[in-house]
This record gives structure tokens, C-alpha cells and sequence, in this order.
């Protein structure tokens, strides 16, 4: 029965790690998720080879569950900062969060080199595995996994937006399960650090738990996929909101110090770079990040925005990505992506929100745009 839970997780694991890597927005934290879920996956994999107690038909795999683990830490942290650091990338400091996992695999490497012979030997010695198996090294990861996990968690307090900024990061998902995600890792560590004591000392009842602990871990994969499968794109709905929000509080910009020259000279600024940076394929570009770059306040660039394009914030980045998506689906190079795959590397976020506004400015469908754009070229290689 434990057996086939956690295999049940296993696979879902690994599809969750195909769903995230798909993504076509935020993709360092879903590629920082999808590493720690594939980790999660095959640290599972292990355990049902020790619960089959088969490590001794697979030697090469022992001890490689004391190692992997060894990432959930930094990767937790990693996936921290970036959904809540502004213009986050990875960079070589991050590299040092690692240094635990390289001082490890230093220390394991020469069993790691022994012959299968030699690994069969000490595998076959029970009392000697669980020994070792309960030694320092597996005892400092505990306190390792810890100490992260309360890192992140200090992290998330001071940097997470105010009360004030809550509403709006939530709706674009930013940390809207976060904080959530973190307190259940260091639940399930707790835990586990409770279970692998009472394993160690042979505490009754409680050591008996022992692997099955790791049904939690199974039930925490299950969440993600959940929230996963649930989550909603609606930020750009708040950039709607937003953008109303400005025009109903300076109706005749009277605050924005932009006199008629000053507004036609920055929209030839605007247009120029929107053209050569591609702000629009950021998924997040918000009216205010969009104004930062160019040295204008959010009113300022809101103004030049309505009054010389005659469009708000939200329909003028989307114009862009409709006419990027265009470009790039007929671009050869792209055939083996999905519509739904090059809008999203235009920058759009939500399938229905990417629907309904390329039916609203085009007047059909993405996929009848395409069929079009097709036959356009049959006929013309036929003439």
C-alpha cells in the first residue's frame, strides 16, 4: 500500500515537472520549481527501493539519498527569492548555497567509486547500513533542511509586499501560495527530523512511522500539482483596473507637468522603445515598471499612453504582443510550438485572456489567423 502511494507520487511528480517547465511565464521560479519537484521525484524513487529493500540488486543507487537531498535547501531559498525579488537571475553567488552538497558528495565520493562487488558487501551487512544510515552525516541534513527553510522563511517576512501591494501581487500569483508552501516544507521537515529521532533511539510507536513519513511528502506534491493546476493569470486584469483607476483620479492629467510637445516627443521615444527592447514579452510589465524605464511616473506615461495612442496601458502592451505572436507563428522555426506556446513567449500569461484579445483586435480566431495566413501562401506559391 505505502509502496504504490509513493509511486503514485513519483509519477506525479514527474508530470508536474513537464507542466512546469512548460510555462511560458515566470520561468526561472517555475524552472527553480520543477528542479526541486524532479529531486523530490527521484528521492522518492529511492525510498521504494529501500522499502523493497533491493538496493543490493541496484548498488550504484545507495547512499545517493543521502546527497540529493542536500539541494531541497538551497533550491527552497532560490525559488523564494526569485518569486519576491524584483528583476531576479541567477547568478554565480548562488552557487555557494550548493557549497553543503559539494562538501558531501566530497566526502561520498569514494564509495561512490567502489566496485558493485564492494557495495553488495556492505549492503548485505543490515545492521551496519542502518547504522550508518542514521550517522551524522544524515543527522546534519536534517538541521541543514532547517536552517533554510527558516532562512526563506525570514526572507519572505521582510521582503513580501505591504498590505497595501498585497491584493495586487496575489492576483499575479506571485506569492499568493508561498507562504504557504513554505510553512508546509518546514512542517513536513519538523516532522521528519521527529521520526528519524525515534527510528534512531527505537522510541516505540513513533519509530514505527518510519519511512511512511514520506506519504507527507507524496500529499505535498499533490498540493503543488493542485495550485498548480488551479492557478489563475489575472494580473493583467489588475493592470485593467489599474489603468481605469488612473484615469478616474486625473481625468486631464493636470499633475503630470507633460505639455503637447513634451507628450508627442516621448511617445516617438515610447514607440522607438517598445520596437527595439520588447518590454511586452515580460508576462509582468506593469504601468510603473513600464514608466521606471523610460524616467516617466506612472501618470506621466499613462497620459502619453491614452492621449497619443488613444489606447490604454493594457491595450497597447497587447497590441504589441498580438503582433509578436503573429510574426513568430509564421515563423518556420516555431512549427514545433503550440499557439499557446507562442503566445506565451510573446508575452501573454492566461489562455483566455490571449484568446479574447487577439479576437477583439483581429476579428477571429489564432488558430483561423493561422489557417489564413496558410492558404495565403499556398495560393501565392501556386501563382
Amino acid at each position: 500500500m505505502v509502496v504504490a502511494i509513493l509511486f503514485s507520487g513519483i509519477l506525479q511528480g514527474f508530470l508536474l515537472v513537464v507542466l512546469l517547465y512548460q510555462k511560458g511565464f515566470n520561468k526561472i521560479p517555475n524552472r527553480i520549481l520543477a528542479a526541486l519537484v524532479f529531486l523530490i521525484a527521484c528521492h522518492l524513487s529511492l525510498i521504494v527501493i529501500d522499502v523493497r529493500d533491493i538496493f543490493v540488486q541496484l548498488p550504484h543507487l545507495s547512499r545517493l539519498s543521502w546527497l540529493l537531498p542536500l539541494c531541497y535547501g538551497p533550491l527552497i531559498l532560490l525559488l523564494t527569492q526569485s518569486i519576491l525579488q524584483k528583476n531576479f537571475s541567477l547568478k554565480r553567488d548562488h552557487l555557494l548555497y550548493f557549497l553543503p552538497f559539494t562538501i558531501y558528495l566530497i566526502i561520498l565520493m569514494p564509495y561512490y567509486l567502489q566496485s558493485a562487488a564492494e557495495k553488495i558487501t556492505y549492503l548485505s551487512d543490515r545492521e551496519k547500513v542502518l547504522q550508518a544510515d542514521f550517522g551524522w552525516m544524515n543527522h546534519l541534513t536534517n538541521y541543514l533542511h532547517v536552517g533554510f527553510l527558516i532562512i526563506a522563511l525570514i526572507f519572505y517576512k521582510f521582503q513580501k509586499p505591504t498590505s497595501a501591494k498585497l491584493e495586487v501581487y496575489s492576483k499575479n500569483n506571485k506569492i499568493l501560495w508561498l507562504g504557504k508552501f513554505l510553512w508546509a516544507v518546514l512542517t513536513i521537515l519538523v516532522f521528519s527530523l521527529v521520526t528519524f529521532y525515534a527510528k534512531k533511539f527505537n522510541i516505540k510507536f513513533l519509530s514505527a512511522i518510519y519511512p511512511n513519513h514520506f506519504l507527507l511528502v507524496v500529499v505535498f506534491v499533490y498540493w503543488l500539482a493542485y495550485k498548480l493546476l488551479l492557478q489563475k493569470a489575472n494580473f493583467e486584469d489588475q493592470e485593467i483596473a489599474s489603468t481605469v483607476e488612473i484615469l478616474e483620479v486625473h481625468p486631464k492629467y493636470q499633475k503630470t507637468g507633460l505639455d503637447f510637445d513634451a507628450s508627442k516627443s516621448l511617445a516617438r521615444n515610447l514607440e522607438c522603445y517598445m520596437k527595439t527592447e520588447k518590454p511586452y514579452l515580460n508576462p509582468t510589465l506593469t504601468i510603473t515598471d513600464l514608466g521606471n524605464r523610460l524616467s516617466l511616473s506612472k501618470h506621466q506615461i499613462s497620459q502619453v499612453i491614452n492621449a497619443e495612442f488613444e489606447v490604454n496601458f493594457y491595450e497597447f502592451i497587447n497590441n504589441y504582443r498580438i503582433e509578436e505572436f503573429k510574426k513568430q507563428s509564421l515563423n518556420p522555426h516555431n512549427d514545433h510550438l503550440s499557439l499557446l506556446g507562442i503566445a506565451f513567449e510573446a508575452g501573454f500569461n492566461s489562455k483566455a485572456t490571449f484568446n479574447q484579445v487577439f479576437k477583439k483586435k483581429e476579428g477571429i480566431t489564432p488558430s483561423d489567423f493561422l489557417k489564413q495566413q496558410k492558404m495565403k501562401e499556398i495560393l501565392l506559391s501556386d501563382s
